[in-house]
């Protein structure tokens, strides 16, 4: 993921802001609106901080299992780290294909499979 300095700060705004909506004594006909926001601002946080934590352990640990004596020492690992490897790909493949952010970052499944990824 790059630029999420961006992203971050951006996804801090739109929580502020909604936080914001929440205590607005005008807030009734708006109120589900603004509970469904608040609920996928939460999501797209969530998500975001387990994709970088998968991004910065697959960063490191791919050139290490690129090396065929490294998958001949620890073939159990090199598995684990192959099965990581398909997921992230595949998800890197679908996020190029869906860009925004929030509609990617809400996919069912997607929080699940990072999850899975980082155990």
């Amino acid at each position: 993921v790059k630029h999420t300095d961006e992203i971050f700060n951006m996804l801090d705004e739109h929580t502020v802001t909604t936080q914001a909506m929440q205590f607005s004594q005008h807030k009734k006909p708006f109120e589900e609106r603004i509970d469904a926001w608040v609920k996928k601002l939460n999501v797209v946080s969530v998500v975001l901080e387990e994709w970088l934590q998968v991004q910065r352990q697959w960063l490191y640990l791919q050139p290490i299992f690129e090396s065929p004596d490294i998958i001949r020492q620890l073939p159990s690992e090199a598995k684990r780290f192959s099965t990581v490897d398909k997921t992230w790909r595949q998800i890197m493949s679908h996020a190029r294909a869906e860009p925004r952010c929030i509609k990617f970052c809400v996919r069912d499944g997607l929080l699940e499979k990072f999850q899975e990824c980082n155990k």
